[in-house]
């Protein structure tokens, strides 16, 4: 989904490892005006419907809805707006589905003219907070519209995340389990190099050797693994995964709130990178290619392993579907050694909101509270995209075996991390206030890969002191200026532990 990844979501501490999409300041600013509007014109045939949408009150009318989420288009339809239009006879669903970036132009664009839709996500928005967009009046609760409190995810709703000044805003419709570097490989290049495919590398000099046997069998015809490194995002949050198994607890030490990009396994995280390059196991394209690029070459057998989400299979389901039929299975994430760390995700945020600007709000209410029943999470499962936000449905889903057994590693792997918006709603002040530092990240990784620089450790130093400064800065001018009661000790979360899910009980023991 989107132009490079689909995006469902905030990212593992999205904010602390760069911004993406649309700028903050161009979110705040505005961009041109003749860009937006053409945006809006091509992706939705000019706002009209919108328009309709917004003049139609009632139990009937026409609903806008507008996502980024490609793979799920028939199921949407088929299991979720159908049914709930054949017991509702006077309503009309418009579904628009946009690439990331398209989407998030089209709606600054559609809130200038009061053409909001209805119903939609926040992907390509500059990975702006909810909070902030809560509190600049996009959207308008649900709690209130359908039963979400007595809903199957009631427990997974989070204050600060879901739920703003005691009120539902929005829910997750999939699990917060699940990380974006899962070693997805072509069965039949495993299996001809002599490896069992059964087995998961357990290490990455194991991950290594196989990719290097791969690449060696096939003489340099078939590469041990793609890496799409012209994707910064890609690369940042893959660097970010790769620490975690080294021992990093994420972008942030709970123990002390402070930035840790500087520290050793985000150093070994790169060099393991680089280390594949020397090996010359890595398709030599992989410099220029974006992730679905990369996944179209995976797919025509140019590269045995290449490391990606659970949507890996979904999207190949729909775009290139004989690579499934020639065979395709997962692993578990390797670590540096045999002994085994998490990966963390925060809470998982909601997906969809409904606009301040909607007369349908009681129509949308309903839909998305139809999404976290079981009947709907299993379709959802079905999809192979994200796991479902009730995971358990996916060992009854009509799906890949793959895409199950990627699920069931992730309730190994995945550990749920505290997110300090839930702690502390002054969090997002300070996050809407940082400016975008670079080189950040993935800006790092990329430059490293392509031998612009050797300094890894240099470089992350200046980042981390970088984005250190602009976080103290962001405090003092919230502090002064809004009033926010915040400081260092948001990030702070003394009661961690890395090997339990940061739960809401964690919270109130703080």
């Amino acid at each position: 989904m989107g132009p490079h990844r689909r995006i469902l979501g905030a990212r593992p501490d999205a904010a602390s490892v760069g911004r993406h999409g649309i700028s903050r300041r161009q979110f705040v600013g505005g961009t041109g005006a003749g860009l937006l509007a053409a945006a809006l014109a091509g992706c939705t045939g000019g706002g009209q419907l919108a328009r309709e949408s917004q003049n139609a009150a009632g139990p009937g009318g026409a609903l806008q809805w507008w996502d980024q989420f490609r793979p799920l288009t028939k199921m949407l339809e088929n299991d979720l707006f159908a049914p709930y239009k054949k017991e509702h006879p006077g309503v009309t669903i418009t579904r628009r589905q946009m690439d990331t970036p398209d989407l998030g132009q089209a709606l600054q664009v559609a809130r200038r003219s009061n053409q909001m839709p209805d119903v939609h996500s926040i992907a390509g928005l500059g990975g702006i907070s909810p909070a902030a967009l809560v509190s600049e009046k996009w959207f308008q609760p649900i709690g209130k519209l359908a039963d979400f409190e007595g809903s199957p995810v009631s427990d997974l709703l989070y204050d600060g995340i879901h739920r703003f000044d005691g009120e539902i805003y929005t829910v997750p419709p999939f699990s917060a389990r699940w990380h974006d570097a899962v070693p997805w490989f072509n069965t039949a290049l495993i299996k001809e190099a002599g490896v069992d495919p059964e087995e998961s590398p357990a290490t990455w000099d194991k991950l290594r050797e196989v990719a290097r046997r791969i690449t060696q069998k096939t003489a340099g015809d078939v590469y041990g693994i793609v890496v799409p490194s012209k994707d910064t995002e890609y690369l940042q949050f893959l660097v970010h995964r790769l620490a975690m198994t080294a021992g990093a607890p994420g972008a942030i030490d709970w123990a002390t709130g402070k930035y840790v990009f500087d520290s050793q396994p985000y150093i070994d995280a790169i060099e393991f990178l680089v280390s594949l390059q020397t090996d010359k196991i890595v398709h030599p394209a992989s410099a220029s290619m974006g992730a679905r690029d990369a996944r179209a070459r995976w797919a025509a057998g140019q590269a045995a392993i290449y490391p990606w989400g659970a949507w890996f299979i979904g999207g190949l389901r729909v775009d290139e579907p004989e690579a499934v039929e020639r065979g395709v299975g997962v692993w578990h994430i390797p670590c540096p050694e045999t002994t085994r760390n998490f990966v963390y995700n925060p809470p998982q945020p909601g997906m969809l909101w409904v606009s301040s600007q909607s007369k349908q709000a009681k129509t949308a209410a309903e839909i998305m509270l139809r999404m976290t029943t079981k009947e709907f999470q299993l379709k959802l499962a079905a999809a192979m995209d994200q796991p479902p936000a009730l995971a358990e449905v996916v060992a009854e889903a009509d799906v890949h075996p793959a895409y199950k057994r990627c699920v069931d590693y992730f309730q190994d792997d995945v550990r749920i991390s505290p997110s300090p918006e839930v702690g502390n709603p002054g969090v997002w002040q300070v996050l809407a206030e940082m400016r975008d530092i670079h080189p950040n990240l993935g800006d790092i990784v990329q430059s490293v890969l392509t031998g612009s620089t050797s300094d890894i450790a240099g470089e992350l130093k200046r980042f981390n002191d970088a984005i250190s400064a602009e976080r103290e800065r962001a405090i003092k001018v919230v502090r002064e200026e809004k009033g926010a009661k915040v400081d260092l000790n948001a990030w702070i979360f003394a009661n961690w532990d890395p090997k339990a899910d940061y739960d809401q009980q964690a919270y109130a023991g703080r």
